[in-house]
């Protein structure tokens, strides 16, 4: 749910008129730059933070998040949940923009290509530009244990299971980052947290290879536009309200 890569596409949704912005060419640019501004702020902090507090963060933040995760956008796009969405983006965009601007931040997030294949496609046609924010490698759940991270299939069967130590390593993203205690890890080795948890936020971002030179980047590599997302498998409504509201008005906000 990162402004960092929404706030791009909807650059393009606005000066498309998509959810009648009603601005000029030249007045639609004009907002970006404040998003902008923020987060060269935030990504310099982030990136001036010192080794140590990086570790104490890494050793807090995975038991913190302890608990069963389903993919976060399956859940949001449930037609139950559609009136949440209507009442979240109608004061940002208008009761006749809401359905629009609803199946255009889900549809964002909600994409197949990832890779060298969205890298190309989106290259070709940056107007198309989404993120798979799905689960890789055939898992239907993640479970966080403390420092134990396991992957369930669609069946319940362990499609992983690994003990985890953190690591510090510096990115201008944020990411929290930890490697298998295992050998022979595969996709699982490496995994790179958003600082997200479901009392903050409502939900997880992260992000796994093999490399861990392949999680540095949103935007380029083996894992170039995706980023998955969860929520705790046993969410409340309440829970729902809030995470959507928080998704709409980060994104929807920037471009008013």
């Amino acid at each position: 749910m990162k402004k960092k890569f929404i706030s791009l596409m909807l650059c393009v949704f606005c000066m498309l008129s998509f959810i009648g912005c009603g601005q000029t060419a030249n007045d639609a640019a004009a907002p970006t730059a404040e998003p902008q501004a923020t987060e060269t702020v935030q990504e310099t902090a982030a990136a001036q933070e010192t080794p140590a507090a990086e570790e104490e963060t890494a050793e807090e933040y995975l038991p913190s998040i302890s608990g069963t995760y389903v993919e976060l956008f399956p859940e949001l796009s449930k037609a139950e949940y559609r009136d949440i969405w209507i009442e979240a983006t109608t004061p940002l965009v208008g009761a006749e923009n809401a359905e629009a601007a609803t199946d255009m931040l889900l549809a964002m997030c909600m994409a197949e290509p990832y890779g060298a294949e969205a890298a190309e496609k989106y290259t070709a046609d940056p107007d198309s530009m989404a993120f798979n924010c799905y689960f890789l490698g055939g898992v239907e759940k993640f479970v966080m244990d403390g420092y134990t991270i396991t992957g369930l299939d669609e069946q319940g069967q362990e499609v992983f299971s690994h003990s985890y130590k953190p690591m510090n390593i510096e990115n201008e993203n944020g990411f929290i980052f930890y490697e298998s205690e295992d050998e022979n890890s595969g996709e699982f080795t490496y995994f790179a947290f958003s600082p997200d948890t479901m009392e903050s936020t409502y939900h997880l971002e992260f992000r796994y290879a093999e490399d861990v030179n392949d999680l540095q980047s949103w935007f380029e590599g083996n894992y170039a536009y995706w980023n998955a997302a969860g929520i705790a498998e046993d969410y409340d409504l309440e829970t729902m309200k809030n995470v959507i509201e928080l998704f709409v008005t980060e994104n929807l906000s920037s471009a008013e």
